[in-house]
């Protein structure tokens, strides 16, 4: 606190009213003195002052000075960071004069400027320094600040206090780097360090800002000062993909070619492709995968496709199901052709029936009163005629009934009864999974969900219980299922299902499910189908489609006896061999898999390996037009080959729950990696690497999986333990209220670019 000698009041009147009692400086008062000259000709007069009256100094290091000799000397009001005048600097007129701070406690500076957040802050100890330097810049119309210290031995006290608000700029040259760098390493302070000349000097010359700026070396001292930001994982584990070699060239050819046309991954289309295959076979076939036990696998899927909404999972699936489809129209078309035929025979019976009751009615007649002597007609025309009559009427009650293959949206009511007459098994389609797993989460529906999790045996049978209706019997329950699914949605059912609520093994019979990755910059294509993979794939379903049990054995099956219902396979001497290896070895994997989940999904392999062997096998045998014996080795190796692609699919979406703090963190992490490339933008008042910002903040933008609050706080966690982010405390205001939780992003993020 700084008082006139003759006014000791002013101790407890604070140094605004004080200096009110001080004109202003004009340039009368500094004529002769350049660097003033300049500074009130940039029009910094409200805080330059005349001191016409020597002070005294009641506060600070020159407290207790009585005899200090202002009079005559110019005043600079010197403040804080917040912009308060909380000091007075006193500035001889003559060169060899002594100045002073009336509080060198209180770390303070001069401004010339606005103190804008849009300016640069430049931070100089000495006056005259200050002063060309802002002059230089203000030349080239660039906003700057300058901040002078005017006493050097407080410089690096008063770059802190600053820094602490904003980035700070220091320029220097090369000789004096080591002198900037060690006392503010970790500071918020950029250093400029020049070779020879300073900036602001070589401008006086008209040198290029530009040029200079190139050959200077800048570095960010806060940098200097933290850690290394450390990599973050991977998003999503990686999976692998299918190939040519894993399945018969007729399956490959279809599917690589409508995966072509639609720029999507091939497994968006083999997946419909396959659930619409074994729901085709369903239990007309299957499989015992071990030589002499009686454990019998039919080759139904349970399928999905998981991706974006913008990824084609609809035109994937439909693609993948149109020879099923085909299929379906085919029957549509043999329905038509009996119903009309139906109908013709039953407008000609209506006629028929006329006669044939009045020919009866007739011959009755006749016989009741003919005599055993005349007697022309006996009990056996008449009951011939009778006969006649009720097959006609009963021709009429038998309706011809469209062949089923597959239902978008039936009830288990419905889906039962087109099993029990359709006695293969049925596929379930739907365009999106999320609402079918949704309704089977319904506790009111849980006979829905048994219904769905006994049909992938494919084997047993099943009763559906209809209110006033009675009851439907499925005697083989055969069922297939396929969709799509978005990741998050899939993940939310995800998180309920693997914390232990509702997990009856449901998700893990979708062993057909991929998450693959999307294709690198796909464009969109117009190519014309191939004519020649469709057909043979149409060829192939159709040819399935007729087999009876004769044809199944033409291809190598075993017959029906009074053990098997059906025909079937097993596998020949050295598949068997590699098949029970293989399953030892499933067996001790999913015993030591870290979660209960992703043990059972793995062990449920063990049917899906011997069906898509089957499958495989039957292709290759109708496609050679011959038998080729028990299923072999290339069949089972293309299954093994399948299996450990759909394993790695299952492994990344498990982890959307099992690493997805991890996840959820490097979708964070990109999204500041983005902000880092772009750089602070000046205009914008809430940008992020220059402010930081709040986890309120971060929730508010509502990114791709980072819209619940505990996924954000875990993120924000994990940056901060990968030296990413900076977490501080920010205490209340004086009016109250909670502290807020602030994070800053490292600046040393740049280095990872």
């Amino acid at each position: 606190m700084i008082t006139e000698d003759n006014k000791a009041h002013a101790g407890s009147i604070g140094l605004s009213q004080y200096i009110a009692d001080f004109r202003l400086a004009t340039f009368a008062d500094v004529v002769g003195h350049n660097t003033l000259e300049s500074l009130l000709s940039n029009g910094v007069l409200n805080s330059v002052i005349y001191l016409g009256r020597d002070i005294t100094i009641f506060t600070g290091a020159l407290a207790g000075e009585k005899q200090i000799h202002t009079a005559g000397t110019i005043g600079l009001l010197t403040v804080n960071n917040q912009a308060e005048t909380v000091t007075l600097a006193s500035i001889p007129l003559e060169d060899n004069g002594h100045v002073f701070i009336s509080d060198t406690d209180i770390p303070s500076a001069f401004v010339i400027g606005t103190m804008s957040e849009d300016s640069k802050w430049i931070i100089i100890a000495d006056l005259a320094q200050a002063v060309r330097c802002y002059n230089a810049y203000r030349k080239l119309c660039i906003d700057v600040t300058v901040l002078t210290c005017l006493v050097p031995s407080l410089f690096n006290q008063t770059v802190k206090h600053f820094a602490e608000v904003q980035q700070v700029t220091i320029i220097t040259t090369s000789d004096k780097k080591a002198k900037v760098i060690t006392p503010l390493k970790g500071v918020n302070v950029e250093a400029i360090i020049c070779e020879h000349t300073l900036i602001y000097d070589a401008l006086e010359f008209d040198a290029d800002y530009d040029d200079l700026i190139a050959d200077a070396e800048v570095i960010d001292l806060q940098a200097l000062g933290k850690p290394k930001p450390k990599p973050i994982s991977q998003t999503l584990p990686p999976v692998k993909t299918l190939t040519s070699d894993m399945m018969p060239k007729l399956l490959w050819d279809y599917a690589s070619n409508s995966a072509e046309r639609l720029s999507v991954p091939i497994e968006y289309v083999l997946m419909p492709l396959m659930v619409s295959l074994g729901s085709l076979i369903g239990s007309k076939l299957s499989i015992y995968p071990k030589m002499y036990d009686n454990w019998e696998v039919v080759p139904n899927f349970y399928g999905a496709i998981i991706g974006n909404p913008s990824s084609k999972k609809s035109p994937s699936l439909s693609d993948g199901l149109k020879p099923l489809s085909h299929l379906v129209a085919l029957a549509k078309e043999k329905y038509d052709e009996d119903k009309l035929e139906h109908d013709t025979q039953k407008e000609l019976n209506k006629h028929m029936t006329k006669a044939a009751e009045k020919q009866l009615s007739d011959l009755a007649k006749k016989m009741a009163t003919q005599t055993e002597d005349d007697a022309e007609i006996n009990q056996d025309d008449l009951k011939a005629k009778a006969q006649e009559l009720a097959e006609a009427k009963q021709s009429d009650e038998l309706i011809p009934e469209i062949k089923r293959y597959v239902t978008d949206d039936g009830t288990i009511e419905s889906i039962g009864e087109l099993e029990s007459k359709h006695k293969n098994g049925m596929l379930v389609k739907r365009d999106e999974l999320t609402g079918w797993l949704a309704s089977l989460e319904n506790e009111s529906n849980q006979q829905a969900r048994s219904f769905y999790l006994e049909g992938f045996n494919g084997l047993g049978s099943f009763q559906v219980d209809r209110i006033g209706r009675g009851s439907v019997f499925i005697d083989t329950h055969c069922l297939s299922v396929i969709g799509g699914i978005q990741p998050d949605k899939l993940e939310y059912y995800l998180s309920k299902t693997m914390k232990g609520l509702g997990n009856d093994g449901l998700i893990q019979r979708f062993q057909l499910m991929v998450y693959p990755d999307p294709l690198p910059n796909s464009k969109e294509r117009d190519l014309p189908p191939d004519k020649q993979s469709r057909d043979a794939i149409y060829n192939l379903f159709e040819t399935i489609d007729s087999m009876q049990l004769g044809d199944f054995m033409r291809y190598g099956a075993s017959p029906i006896d009074e053990y098997h219902k059906r025909p079937y396979y097993r596998f020949n001497d050295e598949a068997y061999q590699e098949f029970m290896n293989w399953y030892d070895a499933l067996k001790l994997r999913a015993s030591e898999a870290e979660h209960s989940i992703i043990a059972e999904h793995l062990i449920k392999y063990a049917k899906t390996v011997p069906s898509l062997a089957l499958v495989f096998h039957l292709a290759d045998c109708i496609e050679h037009g011959t038998s080729l014996g028990a299923v072999n080795m290339n069949a089972l190796k293309a299954a093994l080959a399948w299996c450990d692609v759909l394993e790695s699919h299952m492994m990344r979406i498990y982890s959307t729950v099992t690493d997805s703090a991890n996840i959820k963190a490097s979708y964070l992490a990109d999204k500041i990696m983005k902000m880092v490339r772009k750089g602070t933008d000046k205009t914008d008042k809430t940008d992020w690497i220059s402010h930081g910002f709040t986890a309120r903040q971060l929730i508010r933008k509502g990114w791709k999986g980072l819209n619940d609050t505990d996924d954000v706080l875990n993120a924000l966690e994990i940056l901060v333990e990968h030296d990413w982010l900076n977490w501080q405390e920010i205490p209340s205001t004086a009016q109250g209220g909670r502290p807020t939780e602030r994070y800053s992003i490292n600046s040393r993020l740049s280095e990872l670019l």
